[in-house]
């Protein structure tokens, strides 16, 4: 199909099983340094995830999946938090600081971690698409086949996600797991189809949204930021993320009939996501849920889709937030906005000297 606008972006999204594939192809790369790194001689009293805006939100995902697989005390920090208020974060302890970054020379990455390794006992392992990285970092693991000439970031995003979930499995013991992710690059190629579908859908079927709540808890809050970030930077929409159970704590005054909720359902809150989309279709929003299982357990939200192919929610973190890649895609086609040239923004954030 022939796109006038957003046709670079619209591409880039459909890259991104081959990103997913290289990194398999390349896991024997990856486990040389996380051994390295999380050899048993280094003891790390906490991991501290750093990015900007999409990369810090990949941050939040990171920390709760290494977390929950390692025991580990991990957190996501803004790298202008880590700049700003160092000693807050790492002083009289072992850190490591894990920078994830598309370019290299995003102005803020590089600030916070040349002054955060000034400190002793930190030590910095980047999470990058860009192997330049490597130039003020200790470590570094890569994602090989990311090329995005895209403002936006999609493909880019997508497998750092499936990076830190990869790290988080092998260090806490679960190859296994990573293991049977051998055919993410095919169950990739299928999801984004039918996401794909899904958003048109939606954004075709219900002309006057005006709103797009994403809401998510564990790892998918962080996908539930970044899909609102995609809305709001490729159809210039008014768009919100929260936990999901969060959302019943003011924010749901503004529901109404030209509200989008999606909820990306988490295994261990689907019970109360059904009882939470009920309510706020009662309210007259539009009502969207993606998860196993939930054609059966959120039988009367607006638009469903199982995810059929066993993963556990950790797995399925790279591939869930394709749908809000492709709701943002199709806002912007609406409004006949070019996502290719997204307002004010620009691949990297570099600060004036």
């Amino acid at each position: 199909m022939l796109k006038k606008n957003s046709s670079l972006t619209y591409k880039e999204i459909y890259g991104q099983p081959e990103s997913f594939q290289a990194i398999n192809d390349t896991l024997s790369d990856i486990y040389s340094v996380l051994d390295k790194v999380f050899a048993k001689e280094n003891h790390y009293d906490e991991l501290l995830f750093t990015g900007c805006g999409t990369s810090f939100y990949l941050a939040q995902s990171a920390a709760y999946a290494f977390s929950s697989y390692t025991g580990i005390p991990a957190k996501a920090v803004p790298c202008s938090e880590l700049y700003f208020f160092p000693e807050t974060f790492v002083k009289g302890r072992k850190v490591l600081v894990l920078p994830i970054t598309r370019k290299s020379y995003t102005t803020e990455v590089r600030m916070a971690i040349d002054k955060i390794r000034s400190f002793p006992d930190v030590t910095t392992l980047a999470i990058t698409c860009d192997s330049d990285s490597k130039l003020y970092n200790d470590n570094y693991i890569y994602s090989p086949v990311t090329p995005e000439d895209s403002v936006i970031m999609t493909r880019s995003f997508t497998s750092m996600i499936y990076l830190t979930v990869i790290m988080a499995m092998y260090v806490g013991g679960k190859k296994n797991e990573i293991e049977a992710m051998a055919n993410y690059a095919e169950a990739a190629r299928e999801l984004l189809v039918k996401m794909d579908a899904m958003a048109k859908q939606i954004i075709a079927e219900n002309p006057n949204l005006n709103l797009f709540i994403t809401l998510g808890q564990g790892v998918y809050y962080g996908i539930a930021n970044e899909c609102m970030n995609k809305m709001k930077e490729m159809g210039i929409a008014n768009s919100e993320a929260y936990y999901s159970l969060e959302y019943r704590h003011g924010p749901m005054s503004l529901v109404d009939n030209n509200t989008l909720v999606l909820t990306l359902a988490n295994s261990a809150t689907v019970e109360y996501d059904a009882k939470l989309l009920t309510q706020m279709k009662g309210y007259g929003a539009v009502t969207a849920v993606i998860g196993e299982n939930v054609s059966s357990t959120m039988a009367d939200a607006s638009y469903k889709l199982d995810l059929t192919f066993g993963y556990n929610d950790m797995q399925y973190a790279a591939l869930i937030g394709f749908i809000g890649q492709f709701i943002g895609y199709y806002i912007a086609e609406k409004k006949n906005i070019d996502a290719d040239s997204p307002r004010n923004l620009s691949q990297a954030i570099v600060l004036p000297a």
